[in-house]
Formats: C-alpha cells, structure tokens, sequence
C-alpha cells in the first residue's frame, strides 16, 4: 500500500535555472534523503512516483510549486517536512507537506497559474500597451518550435494584463487548458508590440497554480439498486 503527499515549495533565485527534469531529480533525492521509501511504477521500468503539477521554464522563479509524491510508509509530517526542509538544495524551500486524499495527481487538475513580470524599466510607462492588449479581441503569434511553427491566439489563454499596484512591472492569470497554453515571454513580446519598444523583464515569477478540486464520490442513495444486484 502506497501512501499519497503533495508537498508546495518555492525555486527561487540561482535555483531558477534548473530545468525541469533535473528539478524532478533534485526532489526525488531529497525525499529518498528523508530515510522515507519512495514508491515506484509498476512495468518494465518502475519509476519514482513524484510529479509536478507543471513544468516551470528555465529562468523563471516560482513562489508556489506543486509536488506530488508517494511513499511506502506513513510518515509522520512534522518529522517529514523537517527532514525535506533540511534536504532540499539551495534556492529551493519547502512551505508546506501533507497527505493528499485526491484520486488524480494536480498535474491533470491544472487549471491556471498566475505570473508576475518585473521589468526593468518604469511599468507605468507601459499602461497604453496594456490598454491595447486589454482591448484585442485576439493575439496571434507565431510560436517557434523543433516540429515546426504554430500560430498561437495567447489572447485565449490571457484575457487581461494589469500593472502591479508598486509599478515595478505587469501581473496576469494565464489559463491552462486541454489545447495547450501561452508562455509568459509570449505575453511580453507582445506588449512589447504594442509599447513600439523591448520590454525588458528584469525578473518572471510565477506566483501561483491554480487546481480544480476533485468532485468527492457521493454515498449511494437510500434504497439504491446496484444494477443485477440485492438492494444495499
């Protein structure tokens, strides 16, 4: 039997440049350093069950990360987010660790993450590009990629960029759907369009991630009939 922990850290700072695969390394040797098991897949090559909700881009600093993991064992928490708190690298620190009831991972459960962009120059000097973003119906930008170009319309996934109340840059909420999803250097290069000059991001942070909560399984009804079966 195999018992279920979400952990939420933050990757800040020199940790900012980990990828993502070598973040995922990073963690799974910081749970093993724990003396906790972790469990593994099952098939031909059983894996360490540990995932994150999303993948963050190289570069950019996240305030509040999603990990889901397995154990082998009950752990118990204060002893398991002291231990977890005093194995991960530098740059990265535990917020907080529990047991996770819901049946999916909150990979499959994504459904916004929100991002703070500082830039290097005055925002305020960028409130009509956000005008102008603010009132297109649709964005489309052509998206390089290995397996060749596609044409992405970012306004669907980001209806509204707002400047931050301190004036040190521009905030939005970027919706993650089953089609895909925009890139925070997508939303710059296009108000850099709009400003008729570079914005130059001094620091992207992405502040959240927002998961749809599992709708819980309902006890059967007073008298309900299993179908071929005896009444319960």
């Amino acid at each position: 039997m195999n018992f279920n922990y979400q952990m939420r850290f933050s990757k800040t700072g020199r940790a900012r440049f980990i990828s993502h695969l070598d973040t995922l390394s990073c963690l799974v040797r910081a749970v093993r350093r724990t003396g906790f098991e972790l469990a593994f897949s099952q098939g031909m090559r059983p894996k360490p069950v540990l995932s994150l909700a999303m993948p963050l881009g190289v570069g950019i600093e996240g305030e509040d990360e999603i990990c889901d993991f397995s154990l082998r064992q009950r752990a118990p928490l204060t002893d398991l987010a002291k231990k977890l708190s005093h194995e991960l690298p530098q740059g990265m620190e535990l917020k907080s660790v529990g047991p996770s009831f819901d049946r999916s991972k909150a990979a499959s459960r994504v459904e916004s993450c929100g991002y703070r962009v500082e830039l290097a120059d005055a925002a305020g000097e960028y409130s009509g590009a956000t005008g102008k973003y603010n009132g297109a119906d649709e964005l489309v930008l052509l998206r390089k990629r290995p397996k060749g170009d596609k044409e992405v319309d970012i306004k669907k996934y980001v209806e509204s960029v707002e400047l931050l109340e301190d004036g040190s840059g521009v905030g939005f909420e970027m919706k993650v759907t089953s089609e895909g999803t925009a890139r925070p250097d997508e939303i710059v290069r296009a108000l850099s369009g709009f400003a008729g000059r570079e914005l130059t991001p001094s620091r992207i942070v992405r502040t959240r991630i927002t998961v749809r909560e599992e709708e819980q399984p309902r006890a059967p009804r007073h008298g309900w009939r299993p179908p071929g079966g005896k009444r319960r």
